[in-house]
């Protein structure tokens, strides 16, 4: 009995992978052993007795594993993304930009982040990624601070992406019917700022497109003011704005649709006014932050990973893609969840796969799901705050055991909560901050100028 309890321990000591596999194996051969064809043997041999040809072969309770592993999504059983009730509830702005073609995302690279963990982040084509390898192996080849830029095409392929290498050189690729092309693209141009002003007389998205605004640039100016003016909810007809963009001109002719530097927004009761600074995000002219910071855990206390953020997930017999899109925690039933930003609860309901679970609406970039409660403390429409208990984690739905999962999206798309660069609300740094405020008085003055009476 010693032998087999001092094997269970080395069992589960094993990689997680290993006790899978030789889980899995484990049954195979136990199957195999007790099953046994029947056999005729002569008399004239000496055949042995039936109960020395079959002996049973027990089998411990720690033998029997799930291969799941408490995972919030058993191996062969998929959350589908499509279904309404894990859809993210969306407005006509959002669904007037999901319609546009031509919305870019992008990603600024992080300390130690490979091609291959930023597209398993945003849960990009992984096939996609090889073939742009093949066409440039240096894509590969990142450094911290570069900003990476990307846009989907209607199959969800990767129709072009960039990699803005130094402020004057851009490496770029874009999906032809031979696959991808790359192309360095370097700046010789000079860049001035372009000013462009409308008036909003039916929805905001129309009324900008009207301005010449591109739909990445509407969707830029959307996300700048997401937690202080709601451009889809908020705006009427007569409200006045003003955009700043910074072009490239080579030979007096611009180049590129141009870079959102500052704009300024006049609502019947407020003004609104941001600019971007050096990091790329953009605050109010006392040098505010306009975001609103995101935690990376959805509990008070940290508690294990049980299973990892893996959108190509494959099961480890029948090597089919399984995603696991969120996180799960080894919480024991009851332990208190809370919201990991300021948001609006959207859904707040019971579901045959998911059990009882909540999602967050935290502006207009970011959501946040949570799986498997025992018990849900908030109702649809509340507003949260970062922290606040919001449920308690069970075991609830098609659950293998007690935890809790959890998930981050990003304009509706899953990404990894544990490794995704985070919002930040910290405001411009002390040393500059001085000089900032000069350069945002006087853009304020330049948009006000151009202002429409």
């Amino acid at each position: 009995m010693k032998i087999f309890t001092v094997a269970a321990r080395r069992f589960y000591q094993l990689p997680r992978q290993h006790r899978i596999a030789l889980a899995s194996t484990s049954l195979i051969v136990a199957a195999a052993l007790m099953w046994q064809p029947s056999v005729v043997h002569s008399p004239s041999y000496g055949s042995r007795s039936e109960s020395e040809q079959r002996r049973e072969v027990p089998l411990l309770s720690e033998e029997l594993l799930s291969l799941s592993e408490q995972n919030s999504e058993p191996l062969g059983v998929v959350l589908d993304p499509e279904d309404p009730d894990f859809q993210v509830p969306k407005d006509e702005l959002e669904q007037q930009l999901d319609q546009a073609t031509d919305v870019a995302h992008s990603h600024k690279v992080s300390s130690g982040e490979t091609l291959g963990e930023i597209f398993t982040q945003y849960a990009l084509p992984i096939s996609d990624m090889y073939k742009l390898i093949e066409a440039d192996k240096s894509i590969q080849f990142l450094r911290v601070g570069q900003s990476i830029g990307w846009s989907l095409d209607e199959e969800g392929r990767i129709g072009e992406l960039s990699i803005e290498r130094s402020a004057k050189l851009t490496d770029t690729y874009t999906l032809t019917s031979k696959g991808y092309e790359h192309k360095e693209v370097e700046r010789t141009g000079e860049f001035k700022p372009v000013r462009l002003t409308g008036r909003v007389s039916g929805s905001f998205y129309q009324s900008a497109r009207s301005a010449g605004l591109s739909p990445t640039q509407i969707q830029t100016l959307v996300k700048a003011l997401q937690w202080r003016f709601d451009l889809g909810k908020e705006a009427r007809k007569g409200d006045r704005f003003a955009i700043t963009l910074e072009r490239e001109f080579i030979d007096g002719k611009a180049v590129g649709q141009g870079e959102v530097k500052a704009l300024y927004y006049m609502n019947r009761n407020q003004e609104l006014f941001a600019m971007r600074y050096d990091d790329g995000e953009f605050y109010d002219e006392e040098g505010r932050s306009l975001n609103r910071a995101l935690n990376r855990y959805p509990t008070q206390k940290r508690f294990r990973i049980s299973s990892s953020f893996n959108p190509h997930r494959k099961h480890p017999v029948t090597h089919r893609v399984s995603p696991h899109n969120g996180t799960d925690f080894a919480t024991p039933v009851g332990t208190p969840v809370v919201a990991t930003g300021d948001g609006v609860v959207v859904k707040a309901q019971k579901h045959a796969l998911a059990g009882n679970f909540i999602m967050i609406k935290h502006g207009r970039e970011y959501s946040t799901r949570y799986l498997h409660l025992s018990k849900i403390l908030v109702k649809v429409g509340q507003k949260v705050r970062m922290g606040d208990k919001i449920a308690l984690s069970g075991n609830t739905g098609r659950s293998t055991g007690p935890h809790l999962h959890y998930e981050l999206l990003k304009y509706g798309r899953a990404v990894n909560a544990m490794k995704v660069p985070l919002p930040q609300a910290e405001p411009v740094p002390n040393k500059t901050r001085t000089d900032y405020r000069k350069l945002a008085n006087r853009e304020r003055q330049n948009l006000l100028a151009v202002m429409p009476g």
